[in-house]
């Protein structure tokens, strides 16, 4: 057997395909028609997707996992993304991939596709959303890689609903495209070209000076896994609830996307042994 690509996460209890971790998603493909660079940092894929379902794939802030590479004989390397926009008429989804240097698998699938690429991938799965039914102030703190599920938040925002969206990017393009919308103010933290991303402490910084008043707000945010930890420590250090604290790490700096997804099933089948649920999976206690 040929040794195992370092990307690849093993599944050997195929845990992943069983009906506690699908629930209501599926696998699905998508069928790329464009793949377009709005601006610095954004390659876009635009994408039919042959869904059995389209009404689930209408809500804000859905993610996906896409098959971005298949080594021979072994499980395909999957890449979580969050859907930028989808239009159920067209079952047409547009998902933004944030361009870097480095040689990884997505970043080798994005160079190779092309219109009529076709590739697998299952979801959707529903992420949280801000706390809007609370009828506090949202504030939402936003690296790049979370740029897309704001996007999607903003589209939908309720009439009425206030609050302020801080981002923390080097591409004044991708923050310029976000949806100005009534009662949210957006916010630019703008990083120079020698500060790589996750590196400024930016959103940390300005969450603590501008958010002071448990009872008057409720937080959404995502980004790098330890600033995001940190935001969390301070608000609930403050007396937050944790329903008014919806915090995601969506990557970790120095760390793969593959060693976060191996210690994520870890933990995942360490539950499961114990007889409980995807529900009582807290990622925010993975040891990456």
């Amino acid at each position: 057997m040929a040794s195992l690509t370092p990307d690849v996460v093993e599944d050997p209890e195929n845990l992943l395909e069983q009906e506690d971790h699908m629930r209501d998603m599926e696998p699905v493909e998508m069928e790329v028609i464009a793949i377009t660079y709005p601006s610095p940092s954004i390659g876009r894929v635009t994408g039919r997707i042959f869904a059995a379902r389209p009404e689930a794939w209408a809500p804000a802030n859905l993610a996906v996992r896409i098959e971005v590479e298949t080594p021979e004989g072994q499980r395909p390397i999957t890449r979580i993304y969050t859907i930028r926009s989808f239009d159920p008429v067209r079952e047409v989804a547009e998902i933004d991939f944030v361009l870097h240097p480095d040689d990884t698998p997505a970043m080798r699938w994005l160079q190779a596709a092309r219109p009529g690429t076709r590739v697998s991938m299952i979801g959707p799965r529903q992420h949280f959303t801000p706390n809007l039914d609370s009828g506090k102030r949202a504030a939402i703190f936003a690296d790049d890689t979370a740029i897309p599920a704001v996007y999607a938040i903003l589209k939908a925002w309720p009439e009425g609903a206030r609050g302020n969206v801080w981002i923390d990017t080097d591409d004044r393009a991708a923050f310029d495209a976000l949806p100005a919308v009534p009662g949210v103010g957006l916010h630019l933290l703008l990083r120079g070209p020698d500060q790589p991303a996750g590196t400024t402490g930016q959103l940390f910084a300005t969450a603590k000076a501008d958010l002071t008043d448990p009872a008057g707000w409720t937080i959404w945010a995502a980004g790098e896994r330890q600033e995001m930890r940190d935001i969390r420590a301070h608000f609930r250090a403050l007396g937050y609830g944790r329903d008014d604290l919806r915090i995601f790490g969506y990557w970790k700096r120095g760390t793969s996307s593959s060693d976060i997804d191996r210690q994520r099933l870890r933990a995942y089948s360490n539950l499961r042994k114990r007889g409980l649920t995807m529900e009582a999976l807290d990622d925010d206690d993975l040891a990456v």
